[in-house]
């Protein structure tokens, strides 16, 4: 009996998800780079939270190679540099960032799909 009890269950683990169609759906959306920079000349610090480089920094310690390198980025004083870009695929359109302004002094960026009218 509980050979066929686990013959069930495993039936239903295999079932498959259902497939969404593509045709109607966007990917538009910032996507993040980050780099390992050599040295942080001509560049302008900017503070992000810890766990933020703290995940970054855990892909750059899989390939660390030199002592140091490694030290810098456990002590979270190693440059990284950032790079956000606006990218995906719209259903009859493109990615564009959009500038949302009050008419005052708050200027929102956004990034979302832009098509002809």
């Amino acid at each position: 009996m509980k050979a066929k009890k686990r013959s069930r269950q495993s039936r239903k683990l295999k079932a498959r998800p259902r497939k969404v169609s593509s045709a109607g759906s966007d990917t538009c959306g910032y996507v993040t780079k980050w780099t390992l920079f050599p040295d942080a000349r001509r560049c302008t610090q900017v503070w992000i939270p810890n766990k933020m480089y703290d995940k970054a920094a855990a892909d750059f310690m899989k390939a660390a190679k030199g002592r140091r390198e490694k030290h810098m980025l456990r002590q979270r004083m190693a440059p990284l540099g950032v790079e956000v870009s606006c990218e995906g695929s719209c259903y009859g359109g493109w990615c564009r960032e959009k500038l949302i302004s009050d008419g005052g002094t708050v200027k929102w960026y956004i990034c979302e799909c832009d098509y002809y009218v």
